[in-house]
């Protein structure tokens, strides 16, 4: 028998994406974003508050590029999400590495192996204090260490990590892998 619970959205898996803007003095930032996903062939669609300092970077450069977090950057992942860009410049925190996209104006991040470079196509504040961001995808690129022989994303090499908004964990094929809002904490 089924139990009524809260009515909320609960939708599996969620993956864990790492948009990277540049703000207005080419600062490179970056946010850990769970509420997002491709939306059709070349698109992709990102659900953030409309108060994050990447919201206001996607306003003015009217692009970002998106990372896969896998399991091997997952506290990186966590510590994109647990800091706020308003208050501390995150890539130099963690040194991170940062090169600029070749098609858009936003910072691919060099310690993760898959990233899309891409360019806002509509940016709608939908009511509530979010920000609903469709962009088309331009650019992917990829380590050779996550490809298959057909140059394809091989997703048990990237070992991808997903969002368990139930439980606050990451989770790889159904597994926990992590904590959220907890294990990145290790690098503050």
């Amino acid at each position: 028998m089924l139990k009524e619970l809260k009515t909320r959205p609960i939708i599996a898996p969620q993956p864990v994406l790492i948009v990277g803007t540049y703000d207005a003095d080419r600062v490179a930032d970056a946010m850990n974003v769970a509420w997002g996903g491709q939306c059709w062939d070349k698109y992709v669609a990102l659900n953030i508050s409309s108060n994050h300092k990447t919201t206001e970077n996607i306003r003015n450069n009217k692009a970002f590029t998106l990372h896969i977090a896998d399991v091997d950057r997952m506290e990186l992942a966590d510590y994109f999400g647990l800091v706020s860009g308003h208050k501390e410049h995150k890539m130099e925190h963690v040194h991170a590495h940062t090169v600029k996209g070749k098609m858009v104006n936003a910072p691919l991040i060099e310690e993760f192996t898959l990233a899309m470079e891409c360019l806002v196509v509509s940016m709608d504040d939908n009511g509530d204090g979010g920000t609903r961001v469709v962009a088309e995808v331009v650019r992917t690129v990829a380590d050779d260490s996550i490809l298959d022989e057909n140059d394809k994303v091989d997703f048990s090499r990237l070992r991808p990590i997903t969002y368990d908004s139930e439980q606050h964990l990451y989770r790889k094929v159904g597994q926990a892998v992590g904590r959220a809002f907890h294990d990145g904490a290790a690098l503050k």
